[in-house]
């Protein structure tokens, strides 16, 4: 399996699910592709353009370390609704998608429409903003927003003391300047790389607590 050879991309995700939840999701995500194309076709919320690549690139890559999340969480920058709508289905958490282009979250309202997914809520919000409304939570996360500090100083505001922060990022990516730490009271606490399921896409993800 490589990265330009995703033609069984469906079928990987499903076996990856398959081996973790005793559930079976598959009609939800097999809706959730055809409500992403129908979306996606007038509205330009990703460049993925084929059913292989959305469910590696946007549903695997979303959920792969679902383990981490707990409690009430919020997806910064969340864009079309990735990883908040795939680990919205697979963890049956509360998720805030929040963004602020509010066109972007209309994947996440037609799937709280047709999907039923009534554990996911659609905010067209600056994070900043947000915060200041005391608005906080038990996981935070932000998938491909920006470098490393910027991500801290958009999520680190929106977590409960004690609350984490996950970042998804490639294994290009470093942890974050010591000073960016202190300034938003935060501590490294893990940084894991890992290989996405049958597939030879690596990634590294940094999970941050808030002090």
């Amino acid at each position: 399996m490589t990265t330009q050879d995703h033609s069984d991309g469906k079928q990987i995700f499903l076996s990856f699910l398959k081996q973790n939840f005793d559930r079976d999701f598959s009609e939800k995500f097999e809706l959730l592709t055809k409500l992403y194309f129908e979306v996606n076709s007038v509205i330009n919320i990703s460049a993925l353009r084929t059913e292989s690549d959305v469910y590696i690139k946007h549903y695997l890559d979303s959920i792969y370390p679902y383990k981490h999340f707990t409690g009430t969480c919020c997806d910064v920058g969340c864009g079309g609704g990735f990883p908040c709508i795939p680990l919205a289905i697979v963890t049956g958490l509360n998720f805030v998608g929040l963004d602020s282009v509010g066109k972007k979250l209309t994947l996440i309202n037609r799937c709280i429409k047709e999907l039923g997914l009534n554990n996911i809520t659609a905010v067209h919000a600056r994070a900043e903003d947000v915060a200041k409304n005391g608005k906080l939570f038990d996981t935070v996360s932000a998938r491909a927003v920006s470098d490393i500090d910027k991500s801290l100083a958009f999520c680190a505001p929106l977590s409960n003391r004690g609350g984490k922060i996950i970042l998804y990022k490639t294994q290009n990516d470093s942890k974050a300047k010591t000073e960016t730490e202190k300034k938003y009271n935060v501590r490294l606490v893990q940084s894991e790389d890992y290989t996405l399921f049958s597939t030879d896409i690596n990634r590294r993800i940094f999970i941050y607590e808030k002090l």
